[in-house]
């Protein structure tokens, strides 16, 4: 509206119009600036004023600022200087100077004469305090042109009664103000009651993000964890399985990392004045044709643990609804968050703890890394500083000190076995049996031959022939000594044990009549009680290997019960066992054991000295790489 309309609309308007003005400013719903430039011109009808502004300490220092005028000229301008009406200059000086600033409505003339562009007449100027409005300290200022003090004065109290109005307008505007609160909080608490419904964070991470976006008119709504540096997309809009490997995915991703690295709220389009960087936001809007994005941090304990990302592509968020959104966000976070980790293998809620644990110690930030930091450097102090035993480990077998052989006394076959490998046995006891059916028909042949000599040697006998007689009797005779000979193999083919021990030969079930030569081994026996070990010690560790030095051997069979020992023999010359140069060491055997049988083989460990850690177990890889470079 222009002066001239102002001007033209003030005079003699108050009665037709006041009750139309008050109804108007009464629902009035605009903002408190629009209001403040409306109570303003109602007032100047209401009270026949020539002008009037509103005003306000100058921010920063002394001085009278101007923030609505009628005419609107003066509005946003130094009112004390030359260019602003005289009434205005003089009002600004009386409420700005050295009376203090007015508490009450109050009327008083104005000392120059001159009209409001310099005309002559009587004028008055009427101060009324509008409070607290909108956070502001102001005053509300008037010109009354041709007027005396009686009539600034009932002009005064007129004015003091449009005060309810902006009261009003401050009740209305609260009053909103809590209806909007209490649609925010309903819808807030209306998402996390449709969260609560749900069991699983797989369903109820699908249940938030669709009811914010029914609730918000979002194209979609995504929700994304925290896992280390980055932000692992858990949960989106309509959609059941979220593949990582999608664009759509790496795009919100990417927003949502944006924002924790920020570790602020990220909008686009943001206002010129927020200080974020909104790039990845404003590539996610382009590439799904969204007209706004935000993203905001779900924060548990003062720590960003999860993000949300909105799109929508009709309109932008206006500052209710944004602050709408932070709310749903702030109620259904944690709960959303205890839900993930509880829903996470048993593993991962482990490390979870355990990270937990170690942020007390090390901080919240960078926890692993610290963690592994000072792991690594106590451990590499231990391994320095720590000393352990040092043992030269090798395998070993248990060796009887007394064997007897067994051989085979005659040539024939194996008709039994009664041992094997292992069986205890006594003095004399049958081992087996070697054929003697051939044995048995040449004793009866013989013995039918030496019975025809005595027949012939009787015979000759009888007719005097003594030649006869002896040539007949020596044939008996050498017939008599096979057939002893033939009882004393057959005596021999029973195979019993010379000494009590320990049968120590192979199997010979599988040489059951089979032919055997005089003289071949069959069976060995070695005596129970008298065993000892033997060690085949590596080239590399026999320059530890000392006379008397001691240790224990556990068989493979019995690892759990160790017999300790002393080094005997340390033999000079080395032997190639298995491809592998070593030195064979006999062994004492300190104790005795119920398994010890000749044969019976383990690990045997010689008490050397005492080493670092780290040398005890990386000298053979020094060793090794000393030897192939030539250090």
């Amino acid at each position: 509206m222009t002066q001239a309309a102002i001007q033209a609309d003030l005079p003699g308007a108050l009665p037709a119009r006041g009750f139309d003005e008050a109804e108007r400013l009464v629902r009035f719903g605009g903002p408190p600036d629009a209001f403040l430039a409306e109570l303003l011109l109602a007032q100047c009808r209401f009270a026949g004023a020539a002008g009037g502004a509103v005003l306000r300490r100058a921010e920063g220092g002394p001085g009278v600022e101007c923030l609505q005028s009628v005419p609107p000229g003066a509005a946003g301008r130094d009112p004390e200087e030359e260019a602003a009406p005289p009434w205005l200059r003089e009002v600004a000086g009386v409420v700005g100077g050295a009376g203090g600033w007015p508490r009450e409505a109050a009327s008083f003339p104005l000392e120059s004469g001159d009209g409001l562009y310099g005309e002559d007449g009587q004028r008055h100027a009427v101060v009324l305090p509008l409070g607290a409005f909108a956070s502001l300290d102001a005053v509300a200022a008037f010109v009354l042109e041709g007027c005396d003090a009686d009539e600034a004065h009932h002009a005064c109290r007129r004015l003091a009664f449009t005060l309810s109005m902006l009261t009003l307008y401050e009740a209305r505007q609260a009053l909103g103000a809590r209806e909007a609160d209490l649609r925010g909080l309903a819808l807030a608490t209306g998402t996390l009651a449709a969260l609560n419904r749900q069991g699983r964070f797989g369903s109820a991470g699908l249940a938030f993000c669709n009811e914010v976006a029914s609730r918000f008119e979002a194209e979609r709504v995504s929700f994304g964890v925290v896992r280390g540096r980055y932000v692992k997309l858990r949960a989106m809009s309509q959609t059941e399985h979220v593949h990582r490997k999608m664009a759509a995915v790496q795009a919100i991703e990417a927003a949502m990392e944006e924002c924790l690295d920020q570790d602020t709220e990220v909008q686009h389009p943001a206002a010129p004045e927020e200080p974020v960087v909104a790039r990845a936001a404003a590539e996610l809007a382009r590439r799904e044709s969204c007209d706004a994005v935000i993203s905001l941090p779900l924060r548990r304990a003062g720590e960003a643990e999860a993000v949300v990302t909105l799109e929508r592509a009709s309109r932008g968020l206006d500052a209710a609804e944004a602050s709408f959104l932070r709310l749903a966000c702030e109620l259904c976070g944690p709960r959303l968050l205890e839900m993930e980790a509880a829903d996470r293998w048993v593993g991962a809620r482990a490390a979870a703890s355990v990270r937990r644990g170690l942020a007390l110690f090390v901080g919240p930030t960078h926890t692993w890394a610290k963690a592994a930091a000072i792991g690594l450097l106590a451990a590499l102090a231990v391994v320095t500083l720590v000393d352990v035993p040092f043992r030269v480990d090798a395998p070993f077998e248990l060796q009887a000190v007394t064997r007897r052989q067994v051989p085979a006394p005659f040539e024939g076959y194996l008709a039994t076995v009664a041992v094997r490998a292992g069986d205890v046995v006594q003095a004399g006891d049958v081992l087996g049996e070697l054929d003697t059916s051939e044995l048995q028909l040449e004793r009866a042949r013989q013995q039918a031959e030496r019975l025809t000599h005595q027949k012939e040697a009787d015979e000759a006998r009888r007719e005097g022939k003594t030649v006869d007689v002896q040539i007949a009797e020596a044939r008996a005779a050498e017939a008599q000594v096979q057939v002893e000979l033939n009882d004393h193999q057959i005596a021999q083919a029973t195979l019993r044990a010379p000494v009590a021990g320990s049968v120590i030969s192979d199997d010979l079930q599988q040489k059951l009549f089979s032919p055997v030569k005089r003289g071949e081994l069959l069976f060995e026996v070695a005596r129970l009680g008298q065993q000892r070990a033997e060690m085949r010690v590596s080239d590399e560790d026999i320059p530890w290997v000392r006379e008397g030095q001691t240790g224990s051997l556990a068989p493979a069979s019995t690892p759990g019960d160790p017999v300790g020992f002393r080094v005997g023999r340390i033999e000079p010359i080395a032997e190639v066992v298995d491809g592998e140069n070593v030195f064979r060491v006999r062994l004492e055997l300190l104790e005795s054991r119920p398994w010890f049988r000749p044969g019976v083989a383990g690990v045997a460990k010689i008490d050397v000295g005492k080493g670092s850690i780290l040398w005890v177990y990386t000298r053979e890889a020094v060793n090794f790489v000393r030897l192939k470079l030539w250090l």
